[in-house]
């Protein structure tokens, strides 16, 4: 029996190992998973900060009735020490320490030069004006990065800012990647005939990469072979991952399933109600491994890669969040699903007159990896709908799209 998508994913994912922690340099922080909470070593900002450049003053409300003297100048980085009267200014650039006794910065477009020597202010302003207050931002010890956070470049900002320069990260799972089929080539070489190249182990490959996985070995070609697949197989299980492609299904050649078995593999699922991609098959390997069999479909591969696969490899990591997160957006015309499970359905994006729809791309199936090249991602069409009407909100998963545009 065929279990849903929901189903497959949440019967594998509490077997998911996390990797152990290791430190890496800021330069090599973006892409890896934090392995522990970054709060605020001190206030931010640190001091009461001037958020413009102008004039710091003591604010009594009078500001432009008469000229102020300008006793010195203050920028990032230095400090200013003095008394001052009410009718004393200081120069002031933005991010610099706004000093005491001043409470109120006055913006440089609101001065002018007056005759005298000192400057006049042209606009009324009020206390604490175009000052940022001491953690005004976050407080000394609040979090700012949560354990298990996916790092982005903005959080390299964040990690400089605070001080850690080492960065605790998990360590990523190590991936094999297998392809079976006695009809596959490398694409180096020449394909004649019924023969056909390898596209799914190089998708896999480059997939890995763009992940942050750097412990990946390629285990290359293995023919309809029983002998074969079970020497290959058990070469991959020394890895945390086992990722193979093609012989999952119900055909005479698709004895991946029972090889798998003869290497001590422990099947969770094996089908699932879903387009593409029914006959994904999933287990666990003596060592705890997670291993996963996909058709040789090039779109299932593609689709479920990121669908199914991708977050089992993401917990692994220590990601806190690692589930497919979609956008809710209308359909360009209807769609039909007459598979009877859920069906992941590939598709653009398109812009007119600054509404966003889901556009499907017409294709022939799941070997149709050409139609796969042009999709932004996939949207999701329910178990057990047939149709959807045009404009109707669809769940859309951006898994491959740059969303750039060659127009301002």
């Amino acid at each position: 029996m065929a279990i849903t998508y929901e189903e497959a994913l949440a019967s594998v994912l509490p077997i998911v190992r996390t990797q152990e922690v290791h430190r890496v340099t800021l330069a090599d922080a973006a892409g890896e998973i934090l392995a522990m909470d970054v709060t605020a070593d001190r206030n931010i900002p640190p001091f009461p900060r001037a958020a413009m450049d102008g004039y710091a003053v003591v604010w009594t409300g009078r500001e432009t009735e008469s000229a102020y003297r300008v006793i010195g100048t203050v920028n990032p980085g230095s400090t200013w020490h003095g008394d001052a009267a009410d009718s004393d200014c200081i120069g002031i650039m933005t991010g610099a320490m706004v000093p005491p006794p001043f409470d109120a910065v006055i913006q440089v477009e609101l001065s002018e030069a007056d005759p005298g020597g000192g400057v006049r202010f042209t606009g009324p302003v009020k206390r604490r004006a175009n000052i940022a207050e001491e953690g005004e931002d976050v407080r000394k010890g609040s979090l700012l990065i949560g354990g298990g956070t996916l790092l982005s470049p903005h959080h390299v900002a964040t990690l400089s800012s605070v001080g850690q320069w080492e960065v605790p990260v998990y360590k990523r799972p190590s991936v094999a990647v297998l392809a079976t089929g006695s009809e596959l080539l490398e694409p180096w070489e020449s394909a004649q005939g019924p023969m056909i190249r390898n596209s799914n182990s190089h998708f896999l490959l480059a997939a890995l990469k763009g992940l942050g996985f750097t412990e990946v070995r390629y285990l290359g070609i293995v023919p309809d072979d029983r002998e074969q697949i079970v020497s290959k197989i058990r070469e991959g299980l020394d890895c945390d991952f086992l990722l193979l492609s093609g012989g999952v299904s119900v055909g005479d050649v698709d004895i991946v399933p029972d090889c798998l078995s003869a290497c001590g593999v422990r099947k969770i699922l094996h089908k699932v109600a879903v387009k593409p991609g029914k006959p994904i098959f999933a287990g666990e390997s003596p060592g705890g491994g997670i291993v996963i069999g996909l058709p040789g479909n090039p779109v299932a591969v593609m689709v479920h890669f990121h669908m199914f696969i991708r977050p089992l490899l993401l917990k692994a990591s220590g990601t806190a969040e690692y589930l497919p997160k979609p956008i809710h957006l209308p359909l360009a015309s209807s769609a039909t699903n007459k598979s009877g499970g859920k069906k992941f359905t590939i598709a653009r994006l398109e812009t007119h007159g600054g509404v966003t729809r889901v556009a499907e791309i017409p294709s022939h199936g799941s070997g149709d990896f050409v139609s796969a090249g042009r999709a932004d991602g996939v949207f999701e069409i329910p178990l057990g709908t047939v149709e959807l009407p045009a404009g109707h909100l669809v769940r859309f998963y951006p898994i491959w799209g740059n969303f750039l545009s060659k127009e301002g």
